[in-house]
């Protein structure tokens, strides 16, 4: 049976689309948000650049936004630190990850990507005690479809976006045989994208060697969970499609 997905690096892209639940997942409320304006930028004055503080019982969340692409600093502090720009004893959160604050559920702290990649939005989870970075991943939509935490331990469960390390329309048996072990789907969860590939190529024959080489972009249901240091991902039940991503 011939199954095969492709993205796009070069020219075009197509992802496989898993069904999830379309229901937000629900992040801790804050206790308190501090908003603090900035001073206009006369080089932007369509920004609104300000630093929000998102105060939680253990801990703070700062996030100075100056209107560019991603902030410019995100930081963990004390829950009682002063809300200012430049803070004293601060975690700064440096990661090419980490554009903006996504949410936080009991020590865990999720900032997102200032920008989408292959059709997903890649996002990073740090703890918030440490300052250690615990994992990342990407996923589909605009939100998670559950998450769940504990001391130590989280589980989420959201579509996710896995761009593999080869074209499952170059070399369909290799490249499914690494997918599979890679993500642990089975192969007749690998939908049959072969008339995108043919579709894209008749759209652009001149880039068809291009095309046909793109690696591919599977979106499939996950749960994906993190305890004592350890992170696992577990394939959901679900339907699997091709689709051309926005």
């Amino acid at each position: 049976m011939k199954r095969t997905v492709i993205t796009s690096v070069i020219v075009a892209a197509f992802v496989c689309v898993a069904g999830a639940s379309s229901d937000p997942a629900a992040f801790d409320k804050p206790i308190k948000v501090d908003v603090v304006t900035l001073p206009k930028d006369e080089l932007n004055p369509d920004a609104k650049p300000k630093i929000t503080c998102s105060r939680y019982p253990a801990f703070m969340v700062k996030e100075v936004d100056l209107g560019e692409v991603g902030a410019e600093k995100l930081a963990l502090l004390a829950a009682e630190a002063p809300c200012e720009r430049a803070g004293g004893r601060e975690r700064v959160i440096e990661d090419d990850t980490a554009g903006y604050l996504m949410g936080v559920s009991g020590g865990f702290v999720f900032f997102r990507a200032a920008d989408g990649w292959n059709g997903g939005l890649p996002f990073v989870v740090y703890d918030a005690a440490t300052g250690e970075r615990l994992l990342d991943d990407s996923f589909e939509g605009e939100d998670f479809a559950a998450i769940s935490s504990g001391k130590g331990e989280l589980t989420v469960h959201f579509r996710r976006v896995y761009t593999a390390s080869c074209s499952l329309y170059l070399k369909e048996a290799d490249c499914a045989k690494a997918i599979t072990a890679d993500t642990g789907l089975s192969l007749t969860q690998l939908p049959d994208c072969a008339a995108a590939y043919k579709a894209e190529i008749k759209r652009s024959p001149d880039h068809a060697s291009e095309i046909e080489k793109l690696p591919s972009v599977i979106v499939y249901p996950i749960e994906l969970a993190y305890a004592a240091g350890d992170t696992t991902r577990r394939p959901m039940d679900g339907p699997t499609t091709c689709g051309r991503p926005d």
